[in-house]
């Protein structure tokens, strides 16, 4: 039951905290600079991506994936024992 006293008042003390400002510690020569200049997201994303086709690219290479694994999986059965 005592630590349950503790909490409210550690949450007390963590308000109570003094933080540092932060207001004008920039440099001088920042604070004049110019914004940066801002592009459309279109150009930096590249062309759009199909779904479907890159569905099925997705679908050919997992089902690949699996006849080999399925393979592998054969080939560990059948091996004979030492």
């Amino acid at each position: 039951m005592k630590p349950l006293i503790l909490i409210p008042l550690m949450l007390i003390c963590a308000a109570c905290a003094d933080f540092p400002e932060l207001d004008g510690r920039e440099a001088p020569d920042l604070r004049k600079a110019p914004y940066p200049r801002l592009i459309p997201l279109q150009d930096t994303l590249g062309p759009p991506v199909d779904p479907v086709n890159e569905a099925v690219e997705v679908e050919d290479d997992l089902l690949a994936r699996s006849e080999a694994l399925a393979r592998k999986a054969q080939a560990l059965q059948n091996a004979p024992t030492n």
